[in-house]
C-alpha cells in the first residue's frame, strides 16, 4: 500500500504531532508498505520513510493520505485543496475545530478518523458520521519504556516524592498554574517537576526551592525516565488532541491525574480526573492505586493503544 501521511513538522523534531506520526510512519513501513511524509519542517528521510515538503507529492497516486490534525499550515494547505487531489484523504481530527478550513474539510474528505469521544460527538454534530472511523491512539511499546536514572541526572531529591507533568510551555499545558497550585497545596516531603523542550512564550513556571523544579529537555528518552520514576503524573492542560502520556504512563506503571478532557476521559477507571481547581487540590498528592490496579492499566494500552492498534485502524479503511 502506497501512503503519505501529512504534518506541519516530522521526528527528529521533538514534539507530541512528530512522534506520533513517526511512529505511526515506521510501524507502516515496518509492514512493507510504501510510505512517504509530507512535511513543512524535517530534516530529511528517516529510518526507511521519505519525507519531503514538496507539495506536487500530493498528485501522485497514493491508496490513502493521512492529515493529522488541522489549523496548522500544511495541514490546511492539504485539507483545502481536498477536491483537487485525487487520492482519497483520511483526515485525524485529533482536536476538534469549528475553523473554515477544518468545516470544510469534514465535507471534502473521504474518512474523518476519531480517537476521543469529543471527536465522534463534533463529526455527528455536522452530520457526517458515515465517514467516521475509529483511529486509535497508540504509542511504540519499547521506545515508550523508560528506564531508571532520571532523578540522579537531573538532581531530583531521592528523599521525596516526585510529582511529574512534561508536554512543553504551551498555553493548554497550564503548567505554571499547575506549579501555583501544588505550592498552595502545601504538600510536604514532595517536588513538583515540569519538563518542556521550548520556553519561547515564557510559560516554564517559576522555581521554587524544595518545592518546583522546571527543566528544559528534549529527550524523549529523559522524559521517559521521568515518567518512569514518577510517583504521580499530572496532566493539566486544558486542550489535548489525546494526550499520549497518559499512554506512558499507564505503561510505565505511573499513577496518573488528569483534567477530564480528551484521552483521559476515556481513561478515566485507570486513573483520577478532575473538572476543578478545588477538586484537583482535593486529590493531589493522594493517588495511590493498588498493584492490581496497576497491572490493569498497562494490560489495557497492551491491548489497544500500542502503534500498531492505529496502524490496524487506518489500514483497515481500505481492507
Amino acid at each position: 500500500m502506497n501512503l503519505l501521511f501529512v504534518v506541519h513538522r516530522y521526528y527528529p523534531f521533538p514534539g507530541g504531532s512528530e512522534y506520533f506520526v513517526q511512529a505511526m510512519a515506521e510501524e507502516a513501513v515496518g509492514r512493507g508498505h510504501n510510505v512517504t511524509v509530507l512535511a513543512g519542517e524535517h530534516q530529511g528521510n528517516q529510518n526507511g520513510v521519505t519525507v519531503t515538503e514538496q507539495a506536487q507529492v500530493l498528485m501522485q497516486n497514493w491508496d490513502l493520505i493521512v492529515v493529522h490534525g488541522g489549523d496548522v499550515s500544511v495541514q490546511n494547505f492539504v485539507l483545502s485543496n481536498a477536491t483537487r487531489i485525487p487520492s482519497p484523504i483520511l483526515y485525524m481530527l485529533i482536536l476538534p475545530s469549528h475553523s473554515q478550513v477544518c468545516l470544510q474539510a469534514m465535507k471534502d474528505c473521504a474518512y474523518l478518523g476519531w480517537s476521543t469521544p469529543e471527536d465522534l460527538a463534533h463529526i455527528k454534530q455536522y452530520g457526517y458520521e458515515h465517514k467516521a472511523v475509529r483511529i486509535r491512539h497508540g504509542i511504540k511499546l519499547q521506545e515508550s519504556l523508560g528506564k531508571f536514572g532520571f532523578k540522579d541526572k537531573y538532581g531530583i531529591p531521592s528523599d521525596k516524592a516526585m510529582l511529574l507533568s512534561c508536554g512543553g510551555y504551551w498555553p493548554n499545558k497550564q503548567m505554571k498554574e499547575l506549579a501555583n497550585l501544588f505550592v498552595n497545596a502545601g504538600i510536604d516531603d514532595t517536588v513538583l517537576v515540569t519538563t518542556g523542550y521550548d520556553n519561547r512564550m515564557n510559560l516554564m513556571p517559576d522555581p521554587v526551592p524544595g518545592k518546583v523544579i522546571p527543566l528544559l529537555i528534549d529527550s524523549k528518552a529523559d522524559v521517559l525516565s521521568a515518567i518512569r520514576e514518577a510517583d504521580i503524573y499530572y496532566m493539566h492542560s486544558n486542550q489535548e488532541g489525546f494526550g499520549l502520556v497518559i499512554l506512558e504512563s499507564m505503561l510505565n506503571r505511573t499513577p496518573w491525574v488528569a483534567r477530564d478532557i480528551a484521552g483521559a476521559s476515556m481513561l478515566k477507571q485507570f486513573g483520577k480526573t478532575y473538572r476543578t481547581d478545588e477538586e484537583l487540590l482535593h486529590i493531589m498528592g493522594n493517588n495511590m492505586p493498588t498493584i492490581e490496579e496497576l497491572d490493569n492499566a498497562q494490560d489495557y494500552v497492551l491491548n489497544n493503544h500500542l502503534i500498531q492498534h492505529t496502524v490496524d485502524d487506518i489500514l483497515a479503511i481500505k481492507n
